[in-house]
């Protein structure tokens, strides 16, 4: 088979899963047929922008935009606490998105990036209540393990460091005391932090002894002395607190 008809099959299944999630959430907006038409258009023009250039991509999604707007404008809400169709109209335009990287990116991350959206759409009462469950104090320490993760370590130098990369030593002296790595040693903190947050939550939607389950998996398959430390974190929480999330530093 031609690889332009394997891309557009996929790209239709993938506009099916995600317009069927929506056909029976009964979103009033678009479905079974709208959303695999909307991964076509973006496939099509994936192959026609190889030709013609990448303007024809922006000019697909500014289409599908337009779609959305009048289709925003046009539909009688359906449920008076949320605006209606908001979340089904991004769907659209990711969609889209979804079925242009079929064709000029990697096939498993647009499979991926579909299967994922069908999910997150599908489950949406069982998030609201993940989210209403958390208190200000978990977001917090949410919050603190991102801060952590997703800003501090990707800025910290991936590199042996010393004294001698701050004070003036001989050649063979510096690099004998080169003995630190900034981003290893964080990545220990990471560790440390994200066992212990992964256990609380645990513990806080599924009890106790989910929590420990979790914490002993995680911790013989990355790190027993992140597990060790992890562990001795809980047991000082435990003696002040029990119902406060671990501290993130």
């Amino acid at each position: 088979m031609e690889p332009a008809f394997q891309h557009l099959i996929i790209a239709a299944l993938l506009g099916l899963l995600v317009g069927l999630q929506r056909e029976h959430a009964a979103s009033g907006i678009a479905g079974l047929r709208t959303f695999p038409l909307i991964t076509l258009l973006g496939s099509i023009a994936a192959m026609l922008a190889g030709q013609f250039g990448g303007w024809i991509i922006a000019a697909g999604m500014l289409g599908v935009t337009g779609i959305a707007v009048v289709g925003h404008f046009f539909h009688r809400p359906i449920d008076d606490d949320d605006v209606p169709g908001t979340t089904t109209y991004a769907a659209l335009l990711l969609m889209f998105a979804v079925g242009a990287l079929v064709v000029v990116g990697p096939v498993a991350a647009a499979v991926a990036v579909g299967g994922g959206t069908a999910v997150l759409l599908q489950f949406k009462p069982e998030l609201h209540g993940v989210v209403k469950k958390l208190g200000n104090t978990d977001v917090r320490a949410i919050m603190q393990f991102v801060l952590i993760t997703c800003i501090i370590l990707p800025v910290l130098p991936s590199k042996t460091l010393g004294p001698g990369d701050f004070f003036p030593l001989a050649p063979d002296t510096a690099d004998a005391l080169k003995v630190l790595n900034p981003r290893e040693i964080w990545w220990m903190v990471v560790l440390i932090v994200g066992l212990s947050l992964a256990g609380y939550i645990s513990y806080k939607f599924f009890g106790r002894n989910a929590g420990i389950l979790l914490g002993d998996i995680l911790g013989g398959a990355v790190s027993s002395t992140a597990t060790t430390v992890s562990y001795s974190r809980g047991a000082r929480d435990d003696a002040t607190a029990t119902e406060t999330p671990p501290s993130s530093l």
